[in-house]
């Protein structure tokens, strides 16, 4: 099976498994029936367990089977990082080796339809949901002429394109916990990705945010695939819908999606399955590979294959699905790209070629801007990890860049030529998923579908790219939180919207739109309780908006909200922790970082640790994203302008829906 991992357990995580194993090594334990493990240190993150320095997901697959401890697993492949999770209750010391499969050992069963399955709704629309890792709205329907992204342009042209769309954090795991709840963080609890921070079994009105188990989160909670499978559509994911893996109970599979299908959290479309990349001839995990082979060799088109091919088998009411080819669907695919690694087909390359390059326009940090409100997540890609500091996330950075200087410090210590590259791969791996979105719309335009379904596309969030010395997302700055939203439906015209959109209205807007012409007319989700306790214990609700009015023509103000709030959390300079909450109104973006107590996820707004105030006067909002460069919260010029929104902040915190329109009054 190739590298084995080297395991070690904390005495306290395996003082609970007295005579499985030793107190502080796994030994002989079998990689692939052949290879031992020693000599490890492997260390305890509660019920999670972390391997450095992994091989495949096959070899995690055969870790968790031969390990009597671990009853899950999930294998990060852009880190090579493998994940065994306890089981709640460990098994007998006799207990058979289980087979592998993927994500777990011993798959939790499928829950069983319900009984009785309710009746396909009259004249209900299909919805085909479109998810993207990491894209930016940097594409041709938002002005972006260098970009080649046609099939992004003709989705864009028969759809009602959001120009200025926000999400609640801009990091994939909460991102999509929000969109997929239409519950703002503080509600889910869910502020980064964890296994500790999954909305379902974690926090909740009962529990400490990060404490899971018996009472916790929100198992009665529905989400936004759950409600169309309780009301008797067919639905079936494939790809990232939720975040992947042990973080989400792969991909809250026993709730959302109809048993008899492919859910998302088989995980059989990982990059594991596609061609292996190199870096100077030999094996290894460089950041970008641009590979010389057909699409359909890559592991992204299989993915769009498979959706392909479940669009046509209902559409011919195949054997396969002939229980559900008369009932409405709701099919959704999610795309990895452009996430680092940036793998592609070498063909996508030649778009932009080096000679179009350039920087990103602003590479250095903003004016005044607070330490608080950066990262450096790019120092963290091209340097050792682990216990030993031993291993590289991406093997072309740690090879090429010498990291060093204070923070921050991405821009400034990254030569020219590899920020050069790394763009020129983001853009290319953009252009290799607009490819294969191509691909689906292919199918459902030759479908019996192609009149009758809706289809959604967004990003979870977006990204930095260069601008303003940041690479990736984890910010609360534009380029993170800005993301590409277009909804097309049938018997809407076409068009494009300025009104400040959130995330959290993706599902209240589909439903609605999904049952505008069924009997007794459109459902429209009911708000959520302005208390967050409250919220958490209602099981179905909206913190979002509708946008069915915008769609139908509505633009003024009084069809949307007049701001959108994103939020981001950070460890306090002052001890403990803190969150940064932003507003995003229509000529400025105010932020104010403020303590917060993360177990009762309650923020202290009657001290603010830093602020931050840009303008935004720019209509449109310029392609080059040379926005937010200054922070001019302590400017005279701005006093007032950052006194009224930070008003608005300490009134309304995370939640606008309890601000009312005379707040905002000045700002639309």
């Amino acid at each position: 099976m190739g590298q084995c991992f080297q395991l070690a357990v904390l005495t306290a995580f395996v003082a609970s498994y007295v005579g499985v194993v030793s107190a502080h090594t796994l030994e002989g334990m079998q990689c692939g029936g052949s290879t031992s493990y020693t000599n490890g240190s492997l260390v305890s993150q509660g019920k999670e367990d972390k391997i450095l320095n992994g091989s495949t997901a096959d070899e995690c697959c055969s870790a968790c089977a031969d390990s009597k401890v671990c009853n899950s697993w999930t294998f990060k492949n852009h880190t090579k990082f493998c994940f065994l999770i306890a089981a709640a209750t460990p098994p007998e010391n006799n207990d058979p080796v289980q087979p592998c499969v993927r994500g777990y050992k011993n798959p939790p069963p499928a829950p069983p339809p319900p009984s009785p399955l309710p009746p396909a709704p009259k004249q209900a629309m299909n919805v085909l949901m479109i998810a993207i890792d990491d894209l930016r709205p940097e594409m041709t329907p938002y002005g972006h002429t260098h970009m080649h992204t046609p099939n992004l342009e003709r989705l864009a042209n028969r759809s009602m394109l959001f120009e200025r769309a926000y999400v609640s954090v801009a990091l994939c795991m909460p991102s999509r916990t929000a969109l997929l709840t239409s519950r703002r963080p503080d509600t889910t609890m869910d502020w980064t990705i964890s296994p500790k921070q999954w909305f379902r079994t974690c926090g909740g009105p009962k529990c400490p945010a990060n404490t899971c188990g018996a009472g916790c989160g929100m198992p009665d909670g529905v989400t936004l695939p759950q409600w169309f499978y309780q009301h008797g559509y067919y639905t079936t994911g494939a790809g990232k819908i939720y975040h992947e893996g042990s973080d989400t109970a792969l991909q809250d599979f026993q709730h959302a999606w109809t048993p008899q299908t492919t859910n998302p959290y088989t995980g059989i479309w990982d990059e594991s399955s596609g061609p292996k990349p190199t870096y100077n001839g030999k094996p290894a995990n460089p950041s970008y590979f641009a590979f010389d082979v057909d699409d359909e060799e890559m592991s992204e088109t299989k993915l769009a294959e498979h959706t392909v091919a479940t669009i046509r088998n209902l559409s011919n009411r195949d054997p396969s699905v002939k229980a559900f080819s008369d009932r409405p669907f709701f099919i959704a695919v999610g795309f990895h790209k452009p996430h680092v690694p940036w793998y592609a087909p070498k063909h996508y390359w030649d778009y932009y070629p080096n000679s179009s390059m350039y920087l990103a326009p602003h590479i250095h940090e903003p004016i005044n801007v607070p330490n608080i409100a950066m990262q450096a997540i790019v120092k963290g890609w091209g340097t050792g990890h682990g216990p030993n500091n031993t291993g590289c996330k991406y093997t072309d950075l740690c090879a090429e860049v010498k990291f060093s200087g204070d923070f921050p410090y991405d821009n400034t210590t990254l030569p020219a030529f590899k920020a050069l590259e790394m763009r020129r791969a983001y853009w290319a791996a953009t252009s290799y998923t607009d490819a294969n979105i191509g691909r689906v719309l292919d199918a459902l335009d030759a479908s019996r579908f192609a009149d009758n379904t809706i289809i959604a596309l967004w990003g979870d969030h977006g990204y930095q790219l260069g601008d303003n010395d940041l690479w990736a997302k984890q910010t609360n700055f534009e380029q993170a939180t800005h993301i590409p939203f277009m909804i097309s439906a049938p018997g809407m015209a076409p068009g494009s919207s300025r009104a400040l959109v959130e995330e959290v209205d993706l599902m209240p807007t589909l439903i609605q739109l999904s049952t505008l012409h069924t009997p007794g007319g459109p459902t429209v989700l009911p708000s959520c309780p302005d208390l967050v306790g409250s919220s958490r214990e209602t099981a179905l609700c909206t913190e979002g908006t509708s946008l069915v009015p915008i769609m139908q023509g509505v633009h003024n103000t009084s069809a949307a909200r007049r701001a959108a709030f994103s939020q981001y959390a950070r460890g306090n300079p002052n001890g403990g922790d803190a969150m940064g909450y932003t507003i995003r109104v229509d000529k400025f973006r105010y932020t104010g970082w403020v303590p917060f107590d993360t177990p009762t996820a309650t923020a202290n707004f009657s001290m603010f640790i830093a602020e931050e105030l840009y303008t935004h006067n720019e209509d449109p909002i310029p392609v080059d994203w040379s926005v937010e460069n200054n922070n001019v919260a302590s400017s005279i010029e701005y006093t007032e302008v950052a006194n009224a929104l930070k008003a608005i902040l300490i009134k309304c915190g995370a939640r606008p829906n309890t601000c009312s329109a005379a707040d905002f009054a000045p700002f639309v």
